[in-house]
């Protein structure tokens, strides 16, 4: 597919084992039993085969941030351009983990249920990073601070309504229900602040603009 703006993007998903870990709840550098760890390696090479990650994205004037339901950042911010994003995992992956919880297989549901949900999260940071013309590895810390979702900082959840007009959701097949939530559920809606170099803005998005400082899957800058 074309990496155009508007045009559905087939998106890379490495799946890292480490993303997936900290899904599940493990600390940085924690190993987990030789089991667990058995385990979660079958469950990443079926994730692999089954993840479809794509998404599509849309530009906007910096001025424009009211339309997505964003507060506005004032003259002295340094951010030209708004870009908004939505991505999926696809269903694929969440249909098998449906399947497995209903055979009463909750470990390996579970499994699957937080390689989904890395899956979408690295496929957010992969659109980021084609977005803003870099080619920034999932691993690189570099990419964490440039984006924000719905319900996160000062952007209300109910925001989701204003950012599915605005994005051809149905392309990349993201229903938004009525609960706000997304289907496929590993989904991520996200903006992205731009300078006038098309260089992400530290400080506007990301762990570092949500004020929920004891998260317990923040990520933090080395910078």
């Amino acid at each position: 597919m074309s990496s155009g703006e508007g045009v559905p993007i087939a998106l890379a998903a490495e799946l890292r084992r480490e993303e997936v870990l900290r899904f599940l709840g493990y600390p940085a550098g924690h190993r987990p039993a030789p089991r667990v760890e058995a385990d979660l390696a079958r469950a990443l090479a079926a994730a692999r085969s089954l993840v479809e990650a794509r998404g599509v994205y849309r530009r906007l004037p910096a001025a424009r941030a009211a339309d997505a339901g964003l507060p506005p950042l004032g003259d002295s911010a340094p951010a030209d351009v708004l870009v908004l994003g939505l991505v999926t995992a696809g269903e694929r992956l969440e249909r098998r983990g449906a399947e497995l919880a209903r055979l009463g297989r909750s470990a390996e549901a579970l499994l699957l249920d937080a390689a989904g949900s890395a899956a979408a999260e690295e496929a957010a940071d992969r659109l980021c990073a084609l977005v803003a013309g870099a080619a920034i590895e999932p691993a690189s810390a570099e990419r964490l601070s440039c984006r924000v979702s719905p319900g996160y900082g000062d952007w209300p959840l109910a925001a989701q309504r204003l950012l599915f007009g605005l994005l051809p959701h149905s392309e990349v097949g993201v229903e938004l229900l009525p609960s706000l939530m997304m289907r496929p559920r590993k989904s991520v809606s996200f903006a992205m602040w731009l300078d006038a170099g098309g260089r992400p803005v530290p400080g506007l998005s990301g762990c570092g603009y949500c004020l929920l400082d004891r998260c317990a899957f923040r990520i933090r800058s080395p910078r």
